[in-house]
């Protein structure tokens, strides 16, 4: 069996056993190695340690995601861009825990991390103003993905029968109504009749519409 291990299979390993248990800290070399059947020592000829592991496939999930065309509506490309990566990271498990538990080396990743600030450059926007506005494209899908995870979480204890939880629920929303908190009923409303995908696309818009070139 190890005579046909690669670093290819190592990594379609990992990304199973993500799909089975969604936790990178559970993650390790040697339920991979017995996932494909092969000594633990063997994954080390591949990857020096479980880090490297992870950069290997933080580089995987980036070399699917699909590259909007370029044009001159920088707008239009950026909210390309970031819906591209809202979709990329549904592809894989942990693919937002792995993106923030690696380090942004591989070319790829550096490459992409240019083409954005590039964008932004070249419509008239400082280095400045490019850096802060990439950070803040990147932490709008980073906490919206981080909120979508807590929630489902969440909603899985009370389906499996968490009652603090459900009791914590039940008390929510009687406070709403006894007090008349008739925003917060309305923005319930709205979270749970708009697919979280088109809550993201809505946030990135506003927030494209914010900004205005320097120049």
């Amino acid at each position: 069996m190890e005579n046909k291990l690669s670093r290819e299979k190592i990594i379609e390993a990992a990304f199973q056993l993500l799909e089975e248990t969604p936790d990178i800290e559970k993650l390790s070399m040697r339920k991979i190695a017995k996932k494909i059947d092969v000594q633990a020592p063997a994954l080390y000829w591949y990857f020096q340690n479980k880090q490297a592991l992870l950069q290997s496939m933080a580089e995987e999930i980036e070399r699917h995601f699909q590259t909007p065309e370029h044009t001159d509506d920088w707008k239009q490309v950026l909210f390309a861009y970031m819906e591209n990566y809202y979709d990329l990271y549904q592809q894989f498990p942990c693919a937002l825990e792995i993106e923030m538990n690696t380090i942004p080396s591989s070319p790829l990743r550096l490459t992409r991390y240019n083409d954005l600030l590039g964008i932004l450059r070249t419509a008239g926007f400082s280095i400045e103003a490019s850096c802060i506005a990439v950070s803040a494209l990147q932490h709008l899908l980073f906490g919206l993905l981080i909120d979508i995870t807590e929630e489902k979480q969440l909603y899985s204890k009370i389906l499996n029968g968490d009652s603090y939880l459900s009791q914590q629920v039940v008390l929510m929303k009687q406070y709403i109504t006894d007090n008349q908190l008739t925003y917060v009923e309305e923005s319930f409303a709205y979270r749970q009749q708009k697919k979280q995908k088109d809550t993201f696309k809505r946030m990135i818009r506003l927030f494209l519409d914010s900004l205005e070139a320097d120049d």
